[in-house]
Order: C-alpha cells, then sequence, then structure tokens
C-alpha cells in the first residue's frame, strides 16, 4: 500500500475556495474514479503556511495511475477546474510526497471511528545517514510510546517513499487541542529516559539517529471526515 501527501501553497485569500472545491465538486468525482481522500487540512504554522495539505491512499502504484489517468480524462474535471479557479489559480505551488506505511506505526483498534477535531501535526523527520533501523527502532521503543504517553493519538507513520529528502519518517498524530500540543511537547522535550536515551546517541554515533525536523501544525478542513485507520488496508 503507498500514500500520496500533497500540500499546496494557496493563492491569498482563496483557502476558503479550495474547500469549497472539496466539499462541494469534488467527492462524485473522486468516488466516480476511486480517489480515496483519507485526510484533508489546512497548515496553520510551519514553512509556507498557510497550505492546503491533504493525503490519498492507493493499493500500489499501478492503481494510483489508473486513478488519475481516468481523472485527468474527465471532462467534469476541467469544467469544476476552471469554474473555482474562476479566472485565477487558486493553487500556486504543490509539493507531492510518496509515503509507504512503517513498520512501526501501531494499528487502530477502531480504524473506522473518525477523529474528532482538535489540532494535528505533520513532522517530516529527517533520520541520520545509514541510521535507518536505529531510528526505526527508537522510534517503536521510545518516540512513539512518549508520544501518546503525552496525549498524542498516532494516525500514521510512514517511510518516505519519494520526494524531497528522501530518508525521512514521516508521522501524523492528533491532539485534543491546543494546550495539549504544547503541554506535550514540553513533557517530552524535558523527559528524563529521552535526554538520557539521546546523550547515548550522540556519545556513541557522534550524532542522533533523528536529526532535523519540518513541523506543519494543522487544522482539519471543514466537512472533512478522518478516520483512524486512514484507509490502511488490514494485515
Amino acid at each position: 500500500m503507498i500514500y500520496e501527501l500533497r500540500l499546496y501553497s494557496v493563492a491569498p485569500g482563496r483557502m476558503a475556495d479550495v474547500h469549497d472545491r472539496f466539499n462541494t465538486h469534488l467527492p462524485a468525482l473522486f468516488q466516480r474514479h476511486g480517489v480515496e481522500c483519507v485526510g484533508r487540512w489546512s497548515a496553520l504554522a510551519g514553512p509556507d503556511a498557510p497550505r492546503f495539505v491533504y493525503l490519498l491512499a492507493y493499493r500500489d502504484y499501478a492503481h494510483r495511475e489508473t486513478v488519475w489517468a481516468g481523472f485527468y480524462q474527465d471532462a467534469d474535471w476541467w469544467r469544476i477546474r476552471a469554474d473555482t479557479n474562476a479566472g485565477h489559480e487558486m493553487v500556486e505551488r504543490h509539493d507531492l510526497f510518496f509515503l509507504k506505511p512503517n513498520a512501526s506505526w501501531p494499528r487502530a483498534a477502531q480504524p473506522d471511528a473518525p477523529v474528532e477535531g482538535g489540532l494535528h501535526e505533520l513532522v517530516q523527520q529527517q533520520v541520520a545517514p545509514g541510521r535507518n533501523a536505529d531510528a526505526n527502532a527508537f522510534l517503536a521503543q521510545t518516540w512513539l510510546p512518549l508520544l501518546q504517553a503525552a496525549g498524542a493519538q498516532v494516525l500514521g507513520v510512514f517511510d518516505m517513499a519519494a520526494g524531497s529528502g528522501m530518508q525521512k519518517i514521516v508521522l501524523l498524530h492528533a491532539w485534543p487541542d491546543a494546550a495539549t500540543w504544547h503541554a506535550g511537547r514540553r513533557r517530552i522535550e524535558s523527559d528524563a529516559g529521552l535526554r538520557s536515551e539521546l546523550a547515548r546517541q550522540r556519545r556513541e554515533f557522534g550524532t542522533t539517529f533523528f536529526e532535523r525536523t519540518e513541523v506543519n501544525l494543522l487544522d482539519p478542513s471543514p466537512g472533512a471526515v478522518i478516520r483512524a485507520g486512514l484507509g490502511r488496508l488490514p494485515a
């Protein structure tokens, strides 16, 4: 299974138009061509914010090619695009990444349960060169348990399969609200066990397994239903 993460830089004043396109005009077209959009957000903070962010799920790359070949041959798409752009492109730039599920991604107990509101967080985590196995062990044994203990719901854990800076782990989690996010982040940063583990990594390997981090704070899009399993296929 693969996922496709799209981040759109939106023209000033056009974010509401993007939401309207996705809420009003695209659902029937997506259903017709089998486009499975499993999450939509506005990026409130992060690089190039505000941005429109959405996540798509496919069985494999061949499935993706089939889906979009039909979509782009559909005259309704070109009509919708022209009508909703209304003479001016609403999307000024788009960044696209292919993701594959990471083995550390815990399966949701109720994958079809909707994720309620709150503040979501998209993290692109750079991994130290040659340290993928160590980073995955650190992720499973230390980082994800800390996130959950701090109040985050882990929605997705992925390896970057294609895109800029491929040696990355991508995490998507949900916090009940901004206050819980802020308190949770402070709790994680001050955790004695984490500080000790990071010191060990620096001492033994000259670096930490997790390096530079890019974070987007996300607001779930109006009308979007984001489910706990993110459309993940059964094991």
